[in-house]
């Protein structure tokens, strides 16, 4: 989503190449054999260009890691949410080999939001949820856990909700273990953490998800940020 990347020259410059030969002639001193083999490669090297054409993979930097990216969105998945025009919020702390699976946008005239799927080797995934309006309350589950928010400025009122709901009928229809936090009020809409049981029901994945941890959830959640353009910043570089 947001890159970190800063440029770096991959090319050797005029004055690489004279730091080069200096080098050689220091080396040289002491063995006139090595010195007129070194002298006979450092002028039959290739140039860059030359180099680049024989080796295309030389012409330009490879692409960064998916690391390098806040939240591990790429720029283009970022556009497509920032083309909403609704907040950009998203976890700060991810555990290790999670990955963004898909992106999912939606604008219409009742809401407007987007889903941001993470998914691991072992299938864990958990699903932020961004929405503009029409949410609902979230009915009683068997535990919760309370939530220390610096995003929304407060450390009380809200939770995470997992196990089974208590209400029977709603676990009759409902039987796998919900895993999801309150909506939590952010600029003009809400965002939320949801687990596998919602994540299956509503996306179908391929590849069934399974449950993170409730700890695991709540330390993501409690990473949320709002990503502004002074934080995103640009690639440009100054003048």
């Amino acid at each position: 989503m947001i890159s970190l990347r800063s440029r770096s020259p991959f090319a050797p410059s005029r004055l690489d190449k004279t730091l080069l030969v200096i080098v050689i002639s220091g080396l040289c001193a002491g063995t006139l054999t090595a010195c007129r083999e070194s002298t006979s490669a450092s002028n039959t090297a290739k140039s860059p260009a030359e180099t680049s054409d024989s080796d295309p993979s030389l012409s330009s930097p490879p692409p960064p890691p998916s690391s390098a990216f806040l939240a591990l969105l790429t720029p283009e998945q970022t556009a497509r949410i920032k083309a909403l025009g609704v907040p950009l919020v998203v976890p700060t702390a991810i555990p290790s080999e999670f990955v963004v699976e898909q992106v999912d946008v939606t604008s219409s005239d009742r809401f407007t939001g987007y889903q941001i799927l993470y998914r691991d080797g072992d299938d864990r995934c958990f699903l932020i949820e961004y929405t503009s309006g029409g949410i609902g309350g979230i009915p009683k589950t068997a535990n919760r856990l309370p939530l220390n928010l610096p995003i929304l400025g407060q450390t009380t009122g809200y939770g995470l909700n997992y196990g089974h709901y208590v209400d029977p009928h709603l676990r009759a229809q409902f039987p796998q273990p919900e895993l999801m936090s309150d909506w939590l009020p952010i600029d003009s809409g809400f965002y939320r953490l949801v687990g596998a049981a919602y994540t299956n029901n509503v996306l179908s994945p391929p590849q069934p998800c399974q449950d993170i941890t409730p700890d695991v959830a709540v330390a993501i959640l409690e990473s949320s940020a709002l990503i502004t353009d002074e934080i995103q910043g640009d690639d440009s570089l100054p003048d």
